[in-house]
Parts: C-alpha cells; sequence; structure tokens
C-alpha cells in the first residue's frame, strides 16, 4: 500500500465518515458528505478572522463530490440556501471552503 492509497483511506473512512464526523447535505441538488466546521473560524489567523459573521461557516468536500472549483464569489446552493464562497483551499483531494450568505466583495 502506498502513501497516496493510504491518504486516500483515512480521507474516506476517518475524516469523511458520517458515524464520525462528516454529514449529508445537498449541494447544487447532489446529496455529498461534508464536514461543517464553525468552530474552525474562531481559530483561525487574523486574515480569516477579519469579518466573520454568524451567517458564515467552514466546511469541506470531496473534490469528486463537487460539480466545479469553488471559486471565490461562487454561489452554492446548500440544503436549499444560497450561500456564496468566500475562500477556497485545495489540499490531497478535499476542498476546504469558507462560505457565507451574503455575496460581499465581488
Amino acid at each position: 500500500m502506498t502513501l497516496k492509497d493510504v491518504i486516500n483511506h483515512d480521507r474516506e473512512d476517518v475524516f469523511m465518515n458520517t458515524d464520525e464526523i462528516a454529514e449529508y447535505a445537498n449541494i447544487d441538488g447532489k446529496q455529498v458528505k461534508i464536514v461543517a466546521d464553525t468552530y474552525a473560524l474562531n481559530d483561525k489567523s487574523d486574515v480569516y478572522a477579519l469579518g466573520i459573521s454568524e451567517g458564515e461557516r467552514l466546511i469541506f468536500i470531496k473534490e469528486e463530490d463537487i460539480s466545479r472549483e469553488p471559486l471565490i464569489g461562487d454561489q452554492l446552493t446548500i440544503n436549499g440556501k444560497e450561500w456564496y464562497v468566500r475562500h477556497s483551499i485545495f489540499d490531497t483531494g478535499i476542498y476546504e471552503l469558507r462560505i457565507g450568505r451574503e455575496r460581499i466583495g465581488v
């Protein structure tokens, strides 16, 4: 087993496990697993902390579960509500998205 295999296994069986951390959400009409972390925003650097409101969330989603690369300003419909991408980081097959309810700065 290669390191890449181990990372992919852990990503699916640990991080994206709905019995442990992940939950199901409907994103743009597709049922997918996400990890939602509202507390992590408080721990981010000051760059992240600027402008954080109650309407912001941090979610993690697998690359293959999203129809396109999420860019800043993109609209996502999550569980029937409109959200806008405010920050996007991609690492080892997972997008980390800071999303907000209002469209700003784009």
